[in-house]
């Protein structure tokens, strides 16, 4: 029985170790079945809750914060949580609830109930790379068109504000040093107060097939909004320079990484282009199986961060069972200079006639 509760012990780090571990989330029990995955401080489990009809599953995230409110992971876990209630769209990921445990010796837990899917698109891509197979031009089109509508909802948000509100500290440029203010405060409850929309584009900052889930009904959803903040960001100095370098570098996966995040330069204005750099990677790999960049290290061994930076990568020989019209899309994503990106919405109506034009 010992080894038994052991072993639970190292499957499921974090929790006790009982033979049933279970969490309580606001008054309701969800059972822990297993670890999916971790990182650093972060844990995330499959987790259940069942009813006298049905049995439904959840993911779990767990983030210690050792130093308490302190903590940058807990202002960062903060932030996630924002973002999860922020956007309003089907294929953006939504939280289910949240909590924040206190522990005695003043660190902190944060628990984030999200849903769960049981595949991403890169576990759907290495299927079909162990395979010897490619996915098929019109599904490719579907899960982009879909990741794309996504996207738009982040990069053409619009804040409701009032003559009194203050913007919040992550709707500034939230990778330069700000106010320590809080993430928001109400208005004044003046009547008098003028509600206005404000556009405050956001960029996810990590797009990439691992972040993109699929739902049951094959709807592509984009999860893990960590990365998520304010898309522009003006650098004034090299000092900022190299805060938002050393935040992508943490962040922002480097295949699938825009050059203006790999070498940030002095006066740089950093805008929601870079998911659009990020989005043609993802194209590339949904096409071909890999980043356009990792592909060119693996086959002749280049300089992952050189060959970004150069905008150096290939479009296979054996690429007949794509369109000329879906490769282009790639390429017009690829652009080094992020004003030569189409941005948004320009890219998802280009997305929609090519799927026209193919009758997909």
């Amino acid at each position: 029985m010992d080894a038994i509760l052991s072993l639970c012990g190292t499957c499921l780090p974090c929790f006790p170790t009982l033979s049933s571990p279970s969490i309580n989330i606001n008054n309701r029990n969800y059972k822990i079945i297993k670890l999916l995955g971790e990182g650093g401080f972060s844990y995330v489990y499959l987790v259940s809750t069942t009813t006298q009809s049905s049995q439904s599953y959840y993911a779990l995230k767990k983030i210690r914060c050792p130093y308490g409110i302190q903590d940058e992971s807990f202002k960062n876990a903060l932030k996630e949580i924002k973002n999860y209630h922020r956007f309003k769209s089907p294929y953006i990921i939504s939280s289910i609830d949240e909590l924040i445990q206190s522990e005695s010796d003043g660190s902190k837990n944060i628990l984030i109930l999200l849903p769960y899917f049981e595949k991403s698109l890169q576990d759907i891509i290495n299927e079909l790379v162990l395979n010897n197979s490619k996915m098929e031009q019109g599904e490719i089109m579907r899960i982009f068109i879909g990741v794309c509508r996504g996207l738009k909802a982040m990069h053409r948000y619009k804040k409701t504000t009032t003559n009194n509100t203050r913007l919040d500290d992550d709707e500034q440029d939230v990778l330069l040093p700000t106010s320590d203010d809080e993430d928001f405060e109400e208005p004044n409850g003046n009547e008098n107060s003028l509600q206005m929309q404000e556009s405050v584009p956001y960029a996810h900052h990590d797009l990439k097939p691992a972040n993109v889930m699929l739902s049951a009904e094959g709807l592509p959803v984009l999860c893990d909004l960590g990365s998520c903040s304010r898309a522009r960001i003006s650098v004034k100095n090299r000092q900022q320079a190299l805060t938002v370098q050393d935040f992508a570098q943490e962040h922002c996966t480097l295949p699938y990484r825009a050059p203006e995040l790999v070498d940030v330069a002095t006066n740089a204005e950093i805008t929601e282009k870079t998911d659009i750099w990020s989005l043609g990677c993802l194209l590339y790999c949904c096409c071909f199986g890999y980043s356009p960049f990792e592909k060119l290290e693996i086959e002749q061994g280049a300089n992952l961060n050189l060959a970004i930076l150069q905008g150096k990568y290939q479009i296979p020989a054996d690429n007949g069972q794509f369109d000329p019209k879906v490769i282009e899309l790639i390429k017009k994503c690829l652009q080094l200079k992020p004003e030569n990106r189409p941005d948004i919405d320009e890219l998802l109506n280009q997305a929609l006639e090519v799927a026209r034009q193919l009758n997909l």
